[in-house]
């Protein structure tokens, strides 16, 4: 039996690829608050990957950071810690920090004097160019301001975007 190149679950969603060399993303996350457990919760329908891959070639012309990506699905688009990412279509984000900190510990909300909101605004103006992107919820008013109407502020997003895709027949 050929061993796969990348996870994928009975809904044909792939995992996100983890560590690529040279990618413009890192990964983090947990599920239940488990440590080690990202992974699990990364698994994208495929326009999902396209548009994430799309965005990160964009934003490393642009930027030399990473963007960090948190939970898409789980396998099998089972119910975990979100009432969305069943689909493989939502994604959570997180947003741009000055400095080049990756993986758990670079987690930021906008209120934190490491955020970098001009670089934030970047980040989503490249996702909203996309025309599956449906919308973002995130609480800063001046991306939302700067970006339109499709950046909503949603409870809890202080410290992550979350991106949703429009659903394909």
């Amino acid at each position: 039996m050929p061993i796969p190149i990348q996870p994928r679950d009975q809904l044909g969603h792939f995992m996100l690829p983890q560590a690529p060399e040279e990618a413009g993303y890192y990964v983090y996350g947990n599920v239940k608050g488990v440590a080690g457990t990202g992974h699990l919760a990364q698994y994208a329908h495929p326009t999902m990957l396209t548009v994430i891959f799309q965005v990160e070639r964009e934003w490393q012309a642009i930027d030399d950071r990473k963007f960090g990506i948190g939970n898409i699905s789980v396998a099998g688009g089972l119910r975990f810690d979100h009432a969305t990412h069943m689909k493989g279509i939502d994604m959570d984000i997180r947003p741009v920090r000055k400095d080049k900190l990756v993986g758990q510990a670079a987690r930021c909300s906008y209120r934190d004097a490491i955020y970098d909101q001009a670089a934030t605004i970047k980040l989503v103006s490249l996702f909203l160019r996309h025309p599956l992107v449906k919308l973002i919820y995130f609480n800063d008013a001046k991306v939302r301001e700067v970006c339109g109407p499709l950046v909503k502020p949603w409870r809890d997003h202080d410290d992550h975007l979350h991106i949703g895709l429009w659903e394909r027949p």
